[in-house]
């Protein structure tokens, strides 16, 4: 997950995705602590975990900005066979990454190679459902 945890227009899908059966970790991509607003966040995965398949996905919140790491942990993942649900600006940004056409939507949930809209909350709590 990114710093911030910005959801975008779908502000409530952190509860949904959770309430779906899906705990979230924070992700590390580096030795260095995750600091948000002068609170450090204890990382609980990393990267080497999308690799050997311990983690089911990963859920990468809005953002706008191009970061080297989320495109690395999207190429991962994807490489891995698991499901990436992504949302805002991400969706894009992943959907680049897995080579497929980012569909106009709040968020997006990319699997087996597709791009599928999520642009509700109901739609957000299927997709976390077909993932748990």
């Amino acid at each position: 997950m990114r710093k911030g945890s910005n959801f975008g227009s779908l502000a409530d899908a952190e509860q949904v995705v959770r309430s779906a059966g899906l705990g979230l970790a924070p992700l590390s991509v580096s030795d260095e602590p995750i600091s948000e607003g002068g609170v450090t966040i204890l990382a609980t995965a990393d990267l080497k975990d999308l690799d050997s398949g311990t983690l089911r996905g990963l859920v990468v919140p809005d953002g706008d900005d191009a970061d080297v790491n989320v495109k690395d942990a999207a190429r991962r993942a994807l490489a891995a066979g698991l499901p990436v649900l992504a949302f805002g600006d991400s969706a894009a940004l992943v959907a680049d990454v897995a080579g497929v056409a980012a569909p106009p939507a709040a968020a997006v949930l990319i699997t087996d190679g597709q791009a599928r809209s999520l642009d509700d909350l109901k739609a957000v709590t299927a997709a976390a459902e077909s993932i748990s």
